[in-house]
C-alpha cells in the first residue's frame, strides 16, 4: 500500500480553494484578498458540502477500497483546522501583493508517519494470513483512527498575488506548493 494514498486527493481539494480576483473598484486590494481567503478558508473549516463533495470525486476509489467514507474522512482531519489571516501587503505600482495566513490543521506528514507504523505493527502481530480486502479494510481503520488521534499544529504561510495587464488580481502558482506545505508539516 502506498503511504500516501490518501494525501493527494485531499491536497487536490483545498488547494484548489484559490479563486481570481477583481480589482474593480470600491474595494482595496488588501480587503479582496481578505474577503477571497476568508471565503476560501471558511469553507473548508466549516466542512462545506463544495468542499466534501470536491473531495469525494477527487478521491476516487481510493476511500471506498479502505472502506472509509470520504465525507468523514474529511471532518476527522479537520477537526481542529483553523486559519487567522494576518497582514496583508500590497504594492500596487508593483502589481504584487502577499498575504500571511497561519493556518492550524493536522499534519498529514504525521498521519502518514503514524498510519505506517501503526499498520505494520498490526499485520505483523496477526495470527493469519487476511485477504487483500481484509488487508485494505484494517488500513482503512488504522487512518482513521490515526488520524482522529493527530493534533493540528500551527503553521504560517505566506500567499503570493499578482495584477494582470486587466487589474485582476489572482494567486500565484506558487500557492498550491505554499498551501500543501502547511499541510504536509
Amino acid at each position: 500500500m502506498k503511504k500516501k494514498l490518501l494525501l493527494a486527493p485531499l491536497m487536490a481539494v483545498l488547494v484548489a480553494c484559490v479563486v481570481v480576483l477583481s480589482g474593480c473598484g470600491a474595494p482595496s486590494v488588501e480587503e479582496l484578498i481578505t474577503e477571497d481567503l476568508t471565503t476560501q478558508f471558511d469553507e473548508v473549516k466549516n466542512g462545506g458540502d463544495d468542499f466534501l463533495s470536491g473531495l469525494e470525486e477527487a478521491s476516487g476509489d481510493e476511500f471506498e477500497q479502505l472502506g472509509i467514507d470520504p465525507k468523514e474522512y474529511a471532518k476527522t482531519y479537520l477537526e481542529g483546522f483553523d486559519y487567522k489571516i494576518g497582514d496583508v501587503t500590497v504594492d500596487e505600482d508593483k502589481g504584487v501583493a502577499t498575504a500571511e495566513v497561519s493556518i492550524t490543521c493536522k499534519s498529514m506528514n504525521k498521519i502518514v508517519e503514524d498510519f505506517s507504523t501503526q499498520y505494520q505493527e498490526k499485520v505483523a502481530a496477526l495470527d493469519t494470513v487476511p485477504s487483500d480486502d481484509e488487508l485494505y479494510k484494517m488500513a482503512g481503520q488504522v487512518m482513521v483512527d490515526v488520524t482522529k488521534a493527530t493534533e493540528p499544529r500551527k503553521t504560517t504561510v505566506i500567499f503570493k498575488y499578482t495584477c494582470n495587464d486587466d487589474g485582476e488580481w489572482s494567486a500565484d502558482d506558487s500557492v498550491n506548493s505554499e498551501m500543501m506545505d502547511a499541510m504536509l508539516s
